[in-house]
């Protein structure tokens, strides 16, 4: 049998051709090893809010959507800016040691509940020496992070200070640091110290993630919905009781959703949202706990605290306050080196 050889590939001819051809090849390159990859331990890089989807991570790694090709992208210029970083340290004077040797966590019972791997150290003073980790932001997640309890706001970055607390923990180390960069030029450097409690809480979780993988059971459910719903696992392998109705209410209305849309994408602009926004509120006044398409909206009831006028007490005022998000578990920008 005769080798049936392709026709070689026709040359662009012209510079729009030229471009078409240069997106078909950097779509091709950037769609390979989007994954998802085997995983029989927990991660440093991706402890989760949530044990159930810890133990779902090993159990039905499989299950995991791969990375959309943007995402892969995005993870592929953080690697460069990381050494970008490394070189502007260098720069400074100061001597970073990338040693990127795997470390492993084992419990009582000689399993290993953490696995990891250190983005690299710098060495200052006489003989000191700090793990750092470098991580490139979207300019507006930067401009709000300026301490370790500013990661603790944002459901998905909630995972840094575990990862490094983690790192910290394994290597013996009471100090280390974050080195962020907004992909603008920008950098932020911001120190972490060693939290005993909380390693001890991380600890004792993945203990008991790795106990349910060996007995075949799972976790009870997140009580968050708002973790549930940023989760990979979502409706693919797991659907939380709130979810099939109860506490979450689900919401049929095309137009309110049309509204919403608009509300998410109208928030930069600052006039337009301050009208939508407003509407909205009013509209969902002492209400909890909705899924309208892929948003879901909270509720509480909030105090503020009105400062004392001449002939006038100081009181507190009772409102209603509503929270909106739009609900995403595609996958999100993480490590993937550990």
């Amino acid at each position: 049998m005769e080798a049936t050889q392709q026709a070689p590939q026709e040359a662009p001819s012209n510079v729009k051709d030229l471009c078409e051809e240069m997106t078909a090849r950097r779509l091709d390159m950037i769609n390979k090893d989007l994954g998802p990859w085997p995983k029989n331990n927990p991660t440093a890089s991706d402890i989760s809010d949530c044990e159930r989807e810890t133990v779902l991570g090993m159990t039905n790694w499989a299950d995991r959507p791969p990375f959309p090709p943007e995402v892969r992208a995005r993870l592929e210029r953080g690697n460069v800016i990381e050494n970008h970083v490394i070189r502007d340290l260098a720069l400074l004077g100061y001597t970073v040691r990338v040693e990127r040797t795997p470390f492993e966590i084992k419990d009582k019972k000689n399993r290993i509940v953490l696995r990891g791997r250190m983005d690299g150290f710098i060495d200052y003073a006489k003989r000191k020496t700090a793990p750092i980790e470098i991580k490139s932001l979207n300019p507006n997640i930067y401009n709000q992070i300026h301490t370790q309890e500013d990661f603790d706001r944002y459901t998905f970055f909630r995972k840094y200070p575990r990862q490094l607390q983690s790192y910290m923990y394994a290597y013996n180390f009471e100090e280390g640091m974050w080195i962020l960069d907004d992909c603008l030029g920008h950098q932020k450097f911001i120190p972490c110290t060693l939290d005993f409690d909380r390693v001890d809480a991380i600890l004792k979780q993945l203990e008991s993630a790795v106990e349910h993988r060996e007995n075949g059971t799972l976790p009870d459910y997140h009580k968050d919905p708002s973790v549930c719903m940023k989760c990979w696992a979502f409706k693919r392998i797991c659907t939380p009781p709130f979810f099939t109705g109860e506490g979450i209410k689900m919401i049929d209305d095309p137009e309110l959703e049309s509204k919403l849309e608009e509300w998410g994408r109208l928030k930069p602009e600052f006039s337009a949202y301050t009208k939508i926004d407003k509407e909205l509120k009013e509209l969902f006044k002492e209400r909890d706990n909705l899924v309208i398409g892929k948003w879901l909206v909270k509720g509480t009831l909030a105090t503020r605290s009105m400062k004392a006028q001449p002939a006038k007490e100081a009181q507190a005022i009772t409102y209603w306050k509503s929270t909106i998000e739009k609900i995403d578990n595609s996958p999100e920008e993480e490590d993937v080196d550990d």
